[in-house]
Parts: C-alpha cells; sequence; structure tokens
C-alpha cells in the first residue's frame, strides 16, 4: 500500500486492516460504561473516560482484542508499514 492510500484511509477499511492482522471478526463497538459489569472491571478501567469507545475483536484462537476508538486508524496504518 503507498503512503497515499494510507493517509486517505477510511474507518471501515482500517478495521479491517485489524480483522486481518488479528485473525478475528469485528463485533462492534461499546463504551467503557458498556463494558464494566463489576467493581473489578471498573478498577480495571481507572482514569479512563465512561463514554471511552472501544472496539471489540474476537478470535476463534488466542486472546481477543480491543482497540480504543482514537487509535484505529493509527493502528491499522502501522501494520500496513
Amino acid at each position: 500500500m503507498n503512503n497515499t492510500m494510507t493517509n486517505k484511509m477510511t474507518f471501515r477499511y482500517a478495521l479491517s486492516i485489524l480483522e486481518e492482522q488479528y485473525g478475528a471478526t469485528y463485533r462492534g463497538s461499546k463504551t467503557v460504561s458498556d463494558m464494566c459489569t463489576s467493581l473489578t472491571d471498573w478498577m480495571s478501567w481507572e482514569g479512563e473516560s465512561p463514554d471511552a469507545v472501544y472496539h471489540q475483536f474476537e478470535t476463534s484462537e488466542g486472546p481477543n482484542h480491543i482497540v480504543a476508538d482514537k487509535d484505529v486508524i493509527s493502528l491499522a496504518k502501522h501494520y500496513v508499514k
């Protein structure tokens, strides 16, 4: 992929790159509030805004992944270099 294409990367294309990189299926997004169901969960997200959005990738083997909304495009660009 050339530099012009990575500079104009769409959000959806970035998600597809991450799906491929992780060997995962994109399962959508959730806020920190949506992901926290216990005090332990909230402690894990200490300092993070309850409204922060994360994108979830589910794998059939290995760990699942979550990526902050603000990091999706920059992370995808990192993988296509």
